[in-house]
């Protein structure tokens, strides 16, 4: 047999190339003849029969029927083979072919993205099994009508949105806005047609008599006349369109009505949020219905009697803990802590606490653990420190005392008696007293107390002694690092 690869003759006749890629043993023999074949039939069939990929991939390359490479960019099992398929593609209709009928999407999302012809993108972006391909075809779309379909009827909103996103065409937009079946795309239509229009007096008409709501509340987020918004965030039937209103109202008149009478929670919510009026906001705070409404208006309460008020007789902990967040007198905050039942509440007011006579009293006679410690926090009276590090049952609390403790005579009782390990060993950063650290580097009984011991002394001898005895290789591994540490200085 004449030879087919590099150095070899070359083979002529078609047949005998045709043969010598079905037949060949070597793959390189194979595609040296794959690449001398011409007829476009021989290739067509090497294209879809041959088992070897690259053999299918070579006469791919050297295909140009259109309808021929579509198959194989829709049916080659390699997907180098169909990408390359793919790429050899220019026929709009068989681009098409591919872009709706290819099993796999990155072969179809290539095929959409070589497409130009506006008619084919369209049948694609209706009409494609597979919603990622339509908005694929979408974005390549410039057809208003079409595009107002896609944004009106798809069944992905995806889909939609880069239909109506596409959108430029004032009256496309305001069909879409007011006969899209889907109302994401109303909604984005209808704000996309007024920030085209930017006319005043036509947002102003259409807020206050256009019979769509997505219309009206698309040109309430463009009105800056105040009247006209008064108008809408207290009459309209809507309670999304007055709410759209009430965010751009700045008079405080309006809004104290709209925070007062409004029927829908959030609309009044979102009056509350822009208004400075402290008698309109504590009178919300004392008398709305909604506890969400009454938390907004504490959040911007002043005055501290009305806090007072709200913090002893709210009947939502979340309410009175908002309002104790804001207060500063110390003895409603004390009373806050002894009476009320929320343990948050209570906790709230002993963080704004600087009574120290206050919370001595808490830190030692409270019977919550936490409020114990939050009072501590706040502590500075060494004495009670000290008697809270000592006999208070709640760990946490006898570390915050410790924490905050300079006495070294109540650190060494600590660091010695604490039935914690944590509470020893917090004691024992802070002692400076050598021979307390002495005596707990050798007797503890935890290795974590005994090592932050050894850290801290400086007799050698101690040491060294410990560096021999001690039961656990962390402890004398410490110990004969600050040996060394030493000798060095």
């Amino acid at each position: 047999m004449e030879k087919s690869g590099k150095g070899g003759k070359i083979i002529k006749n078609e047949k005998k190339l045709a043969h010598a890629v079905k037949e060949e043993y070597y793959w390189s023999e194979r595609d040296a003849a794959v690449e001398q074949l011409t007829g476009q039939d021989v290739l067509a069939d090497d294209a879809n029969n041959i088992g070897d990929w690259k053999a299918r991939l070579a006469a791919v390359k050297k295909l140009t029927d259109q309808n021929t490479i579509a198959d194989v960019a829709k049916n080659d099992g390699s997907w180098i083979v169909r990408w390359a398929a793919v790429g050899r593609l220019t026929d709009q209709d068989a681009l098409a072919d591919v872009a709706k009928n290819a099993g796999d999407r990155k072969d179809r999302l290539a095929a959409v993205k070589k497409l130009t012809n506006q008619v084919v993108l369209a049948d694609v972006a209706k009409n494609a099994g597979d919603w990622n391909d339509r908005k694929a075809a979408v974005e390549k779309l410039t057809g208003q009508e079409v595009l107002a379909d896609v944004a009106k009827n798809n069944g992905y909103s995806d889909v939609r949105k880069a239909a109506v996103e596409r959108l430029t065409d004032q009256d496309v937009l305001a069909d879409v806005a007011k006969n899209g079946y889907y109302d994401d795309v109303r909604i984005i239509a209808a704000e996309k047609y007024f920030e085209q229009i930017h006319d005043q007096a036509v947002c102003a008409d259409v807020a206050k008599n256009d019979k769509n709501l997505y219309f009206r509340k698309a040109a309430v987020k463009i009105l800056a006349d105040q009247e006209v918004l008064a108008n809408v965030a207290k009459k309209d039937w809507n309670s999304d369109v007055r709410l759209a209103a009430v965010e751009r109202l700045i008079v405080q008149d309006v809004l104290a009505d709209v925070a007062k009478y409004d029927g829908i929670c959030k609309v009044r919510k979102a009056a509350i949020k822009i208004l400075a009026d402290q008698e309109v906001l504590a009178n919300v705070a004392k008398k709305d219905g909604d506890s969400d409404v009454r938390l907004a208006a504490v959040e911007r309460l002043t005055v501290q009697d009305v806090l007072a008020d709200v913090a002893k007789n709210d009947g939502n902990w979340k309410v009175r803990k908002a309002a104790v967040e804001r207060l500063t007198v110390q003895n409603v905050l004390a009373d806050m802590v002894k009476n009320d039942l929320n343990s948050y509440v209570r906790l709230a007011a002993v963080k704004k606490l600087t009574d120290q006579a206050v919370l001595s009293y808490i830190a030692k006679n409270d019977g919550d653990g936490y409020i114990r410690r939050a009072a501590v926090a706040n502590l500075t009276d060494q004495t009670v420190l000290a008697d809270v590090a000592k006999n208070d049952k709640f760990r946490k609390a006898r570390m915050m005392a410790v924490a905050k403790l300079t006495d070294q005579a109540v650190l060494a009782y600590s660091a010695k008696n604490d039935e914690f390990w944590e509470v020893r060993r917090l004691a024992v950063i802070k002692l400076t007293d050598q021979d307390v650290l002495t005596y707990i580097a050798k007797n503890d009984a935890f290795w974590q107390v005994r090592k932050r011991a050894v850290l801290r002394l400086i007799d050698q001898a101690d040491l060294a002694y410990i560096e021999k005895n001690d039961m656990d290789t962390e402890v004398r591994k410490a110990a004969t690092e600050k040996l060394n540490r030493l000798r060095t200085c």
